[in-house]
């Protein structure tokens, strides 16, 4: 009887108390690919390849049945049920740690009679791999029927699979601005749209007018930043987005070359629907002969999809 696979994401964070997968890494999500093995009288079998993208620090479920038949020459044939949660931390070289805990339960077909029905079998383990390593782990085994369960597991970090995702996503991007260190206040508020694995831009410039400098001549900040948006992939409910800043500040006055301060950054956010994602950037200038010290941006990041 071949078996069935069924993968569930949940999005749920470890249980309090119990920590997390080591070693930690950024919330971005992991590619978990698990290969179902099967060994029972028939030989070595695969039974199916499940992949999923969860979260670092979320949960995924997979549930398998199968039909394991006697090794021994006996009769016996033991239906099985298994679930297994895995929990996913992505590490810095690209690989993971993975945490899976198992639960089986099983009926048999042919034994004695008035056997009673077993307890269910629980299995924990916890693997390290290195990206495009493949490990085994015994997910059950059978004291009736001698047959074995296993997973056959390699994970790495998710990218997005632009060929098979045709779902747009809408943002919100809110733009802030202090000087020194008052609190950004709102300057604009953009909308853009984006297919899952293309970028969304926006552009936004101010010029802001500064005392003149020291010998009269009149002088003003000019402010340049470009924010790219590329959503990776949902899972879980969850979106996963790529965010690129480049752009300059400069000081022009006349009759002098600009004073230039570049803005390059890369990040990543993680985003339920409606909720609110920020990055704070600060830029300083040069001293205090620019008219100003401290430049704080803080973009807001809303997203639905």
């Amino acid at each position: 009887m071949a078996a069935m696979a069924l993968l569930v994401l949940t999005g749920a964070a470890p249980k309090p108390g119990r920590p997390a997968a080591e070693p930690a890494g950024p919330v971005v999500a992991v590619r978990v690919t698990i290969e179902t093995v099967l060994v029972d009288r028939r030989g070595t079998q695969s039974v199916g390849t499940d992949v999923a993208d969860i979260f670092s620090g979320s949960s995924g479920v997979l549930k398998k049945t199968a039909t394991l038949l006697s090794r021994n020459g006996g009769e016996a044939r033991e239906m099985v049920e298994m679930t297994a949660r895995l929990s996913p931390t992505l590490a810095p070289d690209g690989g993971c740690a993975l945490r899976i805990e198992t639960e089986t339960r099983s009926v048999l077909a042919g034994a004695k009679a008035g056997a009673r029905p077993r307890p269910p079998d629980r299995v924990r383990a916890a693997i390290v791999l290195k990206p495009y390593e493949e490990k085994l782990v015994e997910a059950y085994s059978s004291g009736v029927t001698q047959g074995k369960i296993a997973f056959r597991v390699r994970c790495g970090a998710a990218e997005s699979d632009t060929g098979s995702e045709t779902q747009f996503v809408d943002f919100v991007l809110d733009v802030s601005r202090g000087d020194g260190d008052k609190d950004p206040k709102p300057l604009k508020s953009n909308r853009l749209r984006a297919l899952i694995g293309h970028e969304a831009s926006n552009h936004f410039s101010f010029n802001v007018t500064l005392d003149p400098d020291s010998a009269g001549a009149k002088r003003y900040r000019k402010e340049e930043v470009e924010v790219s948006l590329t959503p990776v992939l949902i899972s879980g409910g969850r979106l996963q987005v790529d965010v690129a800043l480049q752009g300059e500040l400069s000081t022009v006055t006349a009759g002098d070359a600009p004073s230039s301060h570049p803005i390059s950054r890369r990040d990543t956010l993680v985003l339920s629907p409606g909720q609110a994602g920020s990055l704070d950037i600060d830029v300083h200038s040069s001293g205090d002969a620019e008219g100003w010290q401290r430049v704080r941006y803080r973009l807001g990041f809303t997203a639905a999809f």
